[in-house]
């Protein structure tokens, strides 16, 4: 059984990097996250270091609920 803390939103600090099927977060440690969005537009134009807050969907997928740009990406 899967403990409910792994479906529960935290924040990841990364660097937006395009990739073929949308957005990827590479953090400071150079794991990778694909990113989805509710609303695709958000993903649009963004890019640089950010810091999202989202559950963790898939072993390699993070559900973006906020995104806040920092060090004027």
């Amino acid at each position: 059984m899967m403990s409910s803390r792994s479906h529960a939103s935290r924040f990841h600090d990364g660097t937006i990097e395009p990739g073929a099927r949308g957005p990827i977060l590479r953090d400071d440690d150079g794991m990778c996250w694909r990113l989805g969005f509710v609303d695709e537009t958000t993903a649009n134009g963004l890019s640089g270091r950010v810091r999202v807050r989202g559950r963790i969907v898939e072993v390699d997928r993070i559900e973006v609920e906020y995104v806040e740009i920092q060090d004027g990406a």
